[in-house]
């Protein structure tokens, strides 16, 4: 299975490397083919262990069970799976799957994969509607033996926020300090007790999930990333910690892509924006997503943020982007006044050439209109094409006076039947909301339409 590498132009003002929260080593361990499966619920010296667990009721009423995972075997332990039983102080289970009452449900921990001496948080969350929850039980209901070649990573810039929302945001960069690429399977972040118990826990999908061997001179070495989880009834900044499942990663195949910011700006609504273009320099079309960081003076990293990139962008083309959901930053004021430099680049993880064939399609009849910074564009677009569609989307830009990109969004037109047949024409609209401090009056449209066949 080959991977993909992207190069990443990262345009801002580079951060400050100021403080490494985590550091990670090289283990290469293989799989023991005659290991039989670790006995559940063990507490034996030398297997693996719930080394901590507790429960509290979040601000919102859902009931939680967090604690930590510990490996204490002499081998790579995967496909690890978690058993539970919450009960009301009758005895009766409060477990529901598919409506009907269990007395126990499996799940996993955040982490896949845990070499010898590595730990992965675990949570399970149920709503107290259905009773308030007296005690719970977990206990290792399956593991199996499997094999690592560690990456080397370490995490910079972090900082733990409490947005008074009832959530901890927990923000930073992971760097490969390795010399060959590595894949970041898996992150997870915590808050401590004085103790080092887990208290609250979460796992994140916001980071970019292949990183360049050390010191490469793109930026592609390296990922903003965030973390969410509930606040468990803590004050102030706890102590916190970051947990990663990373391998080192052979068989690499380079895609020639690159990224560009054009804007960045805070909305009327109090969400960031961060807004560039997609370039493909390869010979054949790509697929793609996008992750963004946002940074204060010192180069702590208040946030990070990602996108799917909504069309293929063809060989030798450009598509934009938007970056517009970052969870710290966003409706935080406090947060968003501190952000002086962002940047952004293609996931190398998510690079791959399109396994579908796509057609361009016009656009027509397009009106604006504008509900003070936010713009909503519509118009029809029609397949003119000799095949049916699947779907089709349309991504409208706007540019300003001097052909810059200031602002992109994108909607999917769905057929109403089987698919968009030879000849349908379909409405569309498209809201944009704009930087209310900025002057849109040589603003003007750009809107790209992309059917996908029907094959």
């Amino acid at each position: 299975m080959s991977h993909k590498i992207a190069q990443v132009v990262l345009v801002g003002v580079l951060m400050l490397l100021l403080v490494a929260c985590g550091t990670g080593t090289t283990t290469t361990i293989g799989p023991n083919p005659t290991q039989p499966l670790v006995a559940a619920d063990t507490t034996t010296p030398g297997a693996m262990v719930i080394a901590n667990s507790t429960a509290f009721v979040d601000k919102y009423g859902t009931y939680r069970v967090v604690g930590m995972l510990v490996n204490n075997s002499s081998y790579v332990l995967t496909s690890i799976e978690l058993t539970i039983e919450i009960r009301d102080a009758a005895g009766n289970s409060l477990l529901k799957e598919n409506g009907n009452p269990v007395l126990n449900a499996t799940f996993h921990p955040m982490l896949y994969t845990l070499a010898p001496g590595e730990g992965s948080p675990f949570e399970y969350s149920c709503d107290t509607g259905n009773g308030l929850p007296a005690s719970y039980k977990v206990i290792i209901s399956n593991i199996q033996s499997g094999d690592v070649s560690r990456a080397d990573l370490t995490a910079e810039n972090v900082q733990l926020v409490d947005k008074g929302s009832g959530w901890y945001y927990l923000t930073g960069d992971l760097v490969n300090k390795g010399t060959q690429w590595a894949h970041l399977n898996n992150l997870a972040g915590a808050v401590l007790d004085a103790s080092n118990n887990v208290l609250s826990a979460d796992w994140t999908a916001t980071y970019a999930t292949e990183l360049a061997p050390a010191e490469d001179s793109s930026g592609a070495d390296r990922t903003p990333f965030e973390i969410n989880f509930p606040n468990p009834g803590t004050s102030g900044t706890p102590p916190w910690s970051l947990y990663w499942d990373a391998n080192i990663l052979e068989n690499v195949t380079s895609y020639a892509i690159t990224t560009t910011i054009t804007n960045g700006y805070v909305d009327q609504y109090g969400a960031q924006h961060i807004v560039g273009w997609v370039m493909n320099h390869s010979d054949q079309a790509l697929t793609s997503s996008v992750v963004a960081g946002l940074y204060d003076q010192a180069g702590t990293t208040l946030d990070a943020g990602f996108s799917n990139i909504p069309i293929p962008i063809k060989a030798g083309g450009s598509v934009p982007f938007s970056v517009t959901t970052f969870g710290n930053v966003d409706n935080n004021q406090n947060q968003a006044a501190l952000v002086r430099t962002y940047t952004a680049g293609v996931d190398p993880g998510s690079t791959a050439p399109t396994k579908y064939k796509f057609i361009e399609l016009p656009s027509s009849d397009e009106t604006i209109q504008k509900d003070g910074a936010t713009w909503t564009i519509s118009g029809s677009t029609t397949n003119t094409s000799d095949q049916e569609l699947s779907t089709a989307t349309v991504v409208v830009s706007i540019i300003d006076s001097q052909n810059a990109l200031v602002a992109t969004e994108y909607t999917t037109i769905f057929p109403s039947g089987d698919t968009i047949a030879v000849g349908e024409e379909d409405p569309y609209s498209v809201s944009i909301s704009l930087d209310p401090s900025v002057d849109s009056s040589g603003f003007k449209i750009n809107t790209m339409v992309i059917g996908v066949l029907n094959q």
